[in-house]
């Protein structure tokens, strides 16, 4: 699931997210204090500024939100993913639980609503 960005390069849908992801936690933390992080631990940084209440805009960004409901809902539909940037690729476990993380958080603060297909295959599974 790969798509072009603004410049023309190709970018995949977990590159796309984490960027997202980490340019938020950026309006948080100091931008030098994360770049210098590998991105596992940016993602633990991003879980842990959520956790502390820090990035509760995030929940108020609907195009991050739709980013990470499109991310989930691509792993729930078994869509493959490409990843081209091997960073991405090392820390696609983080990536992913961070962003399940998120999406959590936000329906179950009443800021997102929990999109059917994800309701279905919670149900699903108890």
């Amino acid at each position: 699931m790969n798509s072009r960005n603004n410049n023309g390069s190709e970018s995949d849908t977990l590159t796309e997210w984490a960027s997202a992801a980490i340019g938020l936690l950026k309006g948080f933390h100091e931008a030098g204090e994360i770049d210098k992080e590998p991105y596992r631990d940016r993602m633990l940084m991003l879980i842990e500024a959520l956790d502390h209440g820090e990035m509760e805009a995030v929940f108020g960004s609907r195009i991050f939100m739709e980013k990470t409901e499109n991310l989930l809902l691509a792993m729930l539909r078994g869509e493959r993913i490409e990843v081209a940037n091997p960073v991405i690729f090392n820390a696609r476990n983080e990536i992913f639980a961070a962003a399940q993380v998120i999406y959590n958080q936000g329906v179950a603060r009443g800021f997102w609503t929990l999109h059917p297909e994800i309701r279905q295959a919670m149900d699903d599974n108890q």
